[in-house]
């Protein structure tokens, strides 16, 4: 009697995985970033909103960054070439990491590696000047972190704790709390004219992550289904065979002084045992065969899947148990 059930777990767990890495790929940090700039430059980025905005359980991280600046090496001039400089507030180490040199003070600035060359920098020190002539001493290098990769094209500098920046760079914990971060930063800068503002915001992404997390989830539980659907058919006309091609043993036990109760459970645990080194084979066969074709499936969905099988297998062999212990044992020893 077998008591595994068909289908191949490697498919099941392979499409958990894939499922796990659509959804983590829509959860980045990039797709949480959450941008509302001031257009008319009317103060309302200030260093206060961003601290209140820092102390919402769902923002991770939050700077107000300035438009980028031009600025070319102070002792090149004119004649070298400009590269982009964000002036921003609220903590650079929530946007960058320092790879060399200090952290700056306010108005000075970090380069990005990928910037010294174009700037004629061999080290990260130095001094940069803006086309209004401002200059600014560069104290050590950065590389950034996500989502703020586009400042590795130049420099920042840091912001002074007084000074409103332009536009606030808000990285949600998660895109499911996008839209409620967004309705909270839009009432803590409190606008007067909505029309003066700009939203650049993950609420679509979030939308669209719920779409693909549920349209994921019903292929893999219909999949699933259908696999256990199969399986169970499969075990539940095993068990009965063995029921019919057993029915003399049975009805012995039976004639012998076995109750109905006796020969049920012994029909369930002949395919519970059965069932216990199918469910284990089959599942580690599925387990290596996505790990050499794909990714581990998690170790929860594995143990569930061995353990669902088990449970399944016991399940569909209960009427054939219940079958087997009505029958009369009389009539099964006369038959021939």
């Amino acid at each position: 009697m077998r008591g595994d059930l068909r289908g191949d777990p490697a498919d099941r767990g392979q499409h958990r995985r894939a499922e796990d890495q659509v959804l983590s790929r829509l959860d980045t940090a990039g797709s949480r970033l959450l941008v509302v700039t001031d257009d008319q430059n009317a103060g309302l980025v200030t260093p206060a909103v961003l601290q209140v905005l820092a102390g919402f359980d769902t923002v991770e991280r939050v700077v107000g960054v300035d438009a980028p600046l031009d600025v070319v090496n102070t002792v090149i001039g004119d004649g070298g070439q400009r590269v982009p400089a964000w002036r921003i507030t609220g903590g650079l180490e929530q946007a960058v990491r320092l790879t060399a040199g200090r952290w700056p003070r306010p108005g000075e600035a970090l380069v990005a590696a990928a910037a010294m060359p174009r700037l004629g920098f061999t080290h990260p020190a130095g001094a940069v000047t803006d086309t209004s002539g401002r200059q600014y001493d560069v104290v050590g290098s950065f590389t950034a972190r996500p989502p703020f990769e586009t400042f590795n094209a130049g420099l920042v500098i840091a912001g002074d704790e007084h000074t409103p920046t332009r536009s606030v760079h808000v990285v949600v914990t998660s895109v499911e709390a996008a839209r409620a971060t967004e309705a909270l930063t839009l009432l803590t800068l409190a606008p007067p004219d909505a029309s003066r503002i700009t939203v650049r915001s993950p609420t679509a992404l979030a939308d669209l992550q719920r779409a693909v997390q549920g349209d994921l989830g019903d292929y893999g539980r219909d999949l699933l289904a259908l696999t256990l659907g199969g399986g169970a058919f499969l075990i539940a006309v095993v068990v009965l065979a063995e029921v019919l091609l057993r029915r003399r043993d049975l009805g012995r036990r039976r004639a012998l002084g076995a109750s109905r109760r006796d020969v049920a459970t012994l029909v369930l645990l002949r395919t519970i045992a059965a069932a216990i080194p199918g469910a284990l084979t089959g599942t580690a066969a599925g387990v290596a065969a996505a790990a050499a074709w794909a990714d581990q499936p998690p170790a929860d969905f594995t143990a569930a899947t061995a353990t669902l099988t088990i449970l399944v297998a016991a399940t569909v062999a209960v009427a054939p148990a219940v079958l087997a212990a009505r029958r009369d044992p009389v009539g099964v020893l006369r038959t021939p």
